[in-house]
């Protein structure tokens, strides 16, 4: 049969992100407002001190920091839940919502795929306005979840009736209401393992993150802002790490030509932090040579060796970002997911890849 997970706690706010699973264990940052010294506009022209970059013109504040351009409140959810093909989303109002007449997320009972991004446009249409949120993510037979409410999941999930519950589900952190105030391009990531029958293995640890079994799974949630900052003659590039089982890592990118080497994108990158601020703008489109050969590695902080390396095909095959759309001037997030780098193969996780999206949906 499958379990139902304990509920987690609140989230915790740091500056530019957060991160929250079981325990808070670091401070990343907040999705807070920027510095109220700095300004930006859009147009193609810009005032002194502006720094032009494609359609958005960014001032610094007064400390010469740099300064997110303006745009409304945006919101992409990515299924970052190892040991399940797919899941749904229960968004309710926290203390009170029920999920009586509430819809799960996303519409369709096939559910969300595994290392898949989707926004969520308008954000009404599933985020309760103007209170603090939970999340339950929801994994298994999710044919059984058609046509029900989220009361009636969260009640299937529980076990109630019989047969065994064909469904498992989680509630994640509190999310507070003024996240979803802010003008912000907000990155929500689901994280670890929901556990599940049969979901056990020597190795489960590799799969998962060292604080699980089958009976304490490691579901989570990381939430950072994603930077809307671009350079027009310039791809940019963050990383979010929401990999429960990957340790602190160096991400490089390794271009699709041999006559180009390899570069660092973020250093020290550890859960539930993104990085580098600004983003990445080392690389022309041209620069990076066939992007089916890009590769995108993660190595050892200290000795300095390659841990792992995903193909750029395998993650645009899961993306719904086309190569075609990747270009000069837009700026994109890597979003580590799955288990940790060398992980054993054939386990009951996937291995770890990474979601390719809009930073600016």
């Amino acid at each position: 049969m499958l379990h139902r997970v304990r509920s987690s706690g609140w989230a915790c706010l740091g500056g530019i992100s957060l991160a929250v699973a079981a325990a808070c264990t670091q401070d990343h940052g907040v999705l807070g407002r920027d510095p109220s010294s700095g300004a930006s506009t859009s147009g193609a022209g810009g005032g002194p001190g502006a720094t032009t970059s494609g359609a958005t013109t960014t001032t610094t504040g007064a400390g010469g920091g740099a300064v997110e351009p303006p745009g409304p409140t945006k919101l992409t959810v990515v299924n970052g839940i190892s040991d399940h093909d797919a899941v749904r989303f229960c968004f309710l109002a926290y203390p009170d919502g029920t999920g009586a007449g509430v819809d799960p997320w996303p519409g369709a009972a096939a559910g969300l795929a595994f290392a898949r991004a989707q926004e969520i446009e308008p954000l009404g249409a599933a985020i309760p306005a103007g209170t603090s949120l939970r999340a339950h993510v929801i994994a298994g037979d999710l044919r059984a979840t058609e046509g029900l409410d989220c009361a009636e999941i969260l009640a299937l999930a529980g076990g109630t009736g019989s047969p065994a519950a064909p469904i498992v589900a989680a509630g994640l952190p509190v999310l507070p209401a003024p996240v979803f105030a802010e003008e912000k391009s907000l990155l929500v990531v689901a994280t670890g393992c929901l556990g599940g029958e049969g979901h056990t293995h020597e190795s489960e640890k590799e799969g998962c993150g060292d604080a699980y079994t089958i009976d304490t799974p490691t579901a989570g949630l990381v939430a950072v802002a994603m930077s809307r900052r671009t350079t027009f003659d310039r791809v940019s590039l963050q990383v979010a790490h929401a990999s429960a089982a990957t340790p602190v890592v160096h991400v490089a990118l390794a271009p699709g030509r041999e006559d180009a080497t390899g570069v660092t994108l973020a250093q020290d990158l550890s859960y539930g932090a993104i990085a580098p601020f600004p983003p990445f703008t080392g690389f022309s489109v041209g620069d990076l040579g066939a992007l089916d050969e890009v590769a995108i590695e993660t190595r050892d902080p200290i000795e300095g060796t390659v841990t792992s390396s995903v193909p750029m095909r395998e993650i645009l095959a899961s993306s719904d970002v086309p190569a075609a759309d990747i270009g000069d001037g837009q700026g994109f997030v890597l979003v580590a997911v799955g288990a940790a780098p060398g992980a054993e193969q054939g386990g009951f996780w996937h291995p770890l890849t990474y979601s390719l999206l809009r930073a600016n949906p």
